[in-house]
């Protein structure tokens, strides 16, 4: 089940346009090699739709210090630093970079991000051939299967491209894994082609651990101490489930699902990955704060 319908509209939306025609730097040196943790907003989309303030409010009561952009809840960059300011908030990065955007897009996404400060401006999807309007989760899905090594290639020398105007602007550029980047081209996994044909110093890798295992891939290679990535998320699932590169399994906060956190958590530490991001999916928003607040809790403990 994908439940990132938002991305998916906003995707569908600059696939269509795509067919029609802060400045942060580079990453501030952390005391230790622990990562920072933070949420992805995307995980409180609900409550922040309803009450923005009141939502980064109860983000600060739980202790954490960092968040991710999934949308701007039509909030000014001004407005953001403020509330980021009044709740002693960072804003890491943002998710809303997409390959088929036009370069127009591309810049304002840029423009926005760097007003506000952000280190990180994060690609959440490759190129999706044939994705039109209106998008659906089996139109998304269908996208997906469709994906071509040559659309891989695409993706890539388009990655390299924004890559350059992100770190002109002062800014870092990653990509962010799902299951699908793990369908096999020619004997490879998708994302490696990707990762292949990128520029290490134009192009990280947001490496979403919990969607990487869900799809029955062990995230170890992609944690290696001197690798690409740079951000991760952070997801756990409930057993007993099957490996899916499409599907997600039902999802447990951190610790309390199937998922042996501290070799993986060890692992960002030794590759001094500076940032962690809390992103359960599927959950009732009614309760999704008291689930930050375990995902957080259970960091926090194992990662001292």
């Amino acid at each position: 089940m994908i439940e990132r319908r938002d991305i998916l509209r906003i995707a569908g939306a600059a696939a269509v346009a795509g067919a029609a025609g802060s400045a942060g730097g580079v990453i501030a040196a952390h005391r230790t090699a622990r990562p920072a943790i933070g949420v992805q907003l995307y995980m409180l989309r609900e409550l922040l739709a309803k009450d923005v303030e009141a939502t980064l409010a109860a983000i600060a009561r739980i202790g954490i210090r960092h968040v991710e952009f999934a949308g701007y809840h039509d909030r000014t960059p001004a407005q953001w630093r403020a509330l980021l300011k009044a709740n002693d908030l960072t804003a890491i990065g943002a998710h809303g970079l997409y390959p088929d955007m036009r370069d127009e897009q591309i810049a304002a996404a840029i423009d926005f991000g760097a007003a506000i400060g952000l280190e990180w401006l994060v690609a959440a999807v490759p190129r999706l051939p044939g994705l039109t309007l209106p998008v659906t989760e089996e139109s998304f899905r269908a996208a997906t299967h469709r994906i071509t090594a040559d659309d891989l290639k695409a993706t890539a020398e388009r990655f390299n491209r924004i890559g350059e105007r992100v770190k002109a602007a002062g800014i870092r550029f990653a990509y962010h894994s799902h299951g699908f980047d793990f369908r096999r081209y020619d004997g490879r996994y998708g994302l490696d082609i990707i990762l292949d044909r990128t520029d290490p110093a134009l192009v990280a890798l947001e490496l979403d651990i919990g969607n990487t295992i869900a799809a029955g891939i062990d995230p170890a290679p992609y944690l290696a101490p001197g690798g690409r990535t740079r951000l991760a998320h952070v997801k756990d699932w409930h057993a007993p489930y099957t490996p899916s590169l499409d599907d997600m399994p039902a999802s447990a906060p951190a610790g309390e699902g199937s998922i042996a956190w501290r070799p993986i958590l060890a692992a960002l530490e030794r590759a001094r990955v500076p940032y962690v991001f809390i992103e359960q999916e599927g959950i009732d928003p009614a309760n999704a704060l008291n689930l930050l607040a375990r995902n957080y809790r259970y960091l926090q403990r194992e990662m001292k």
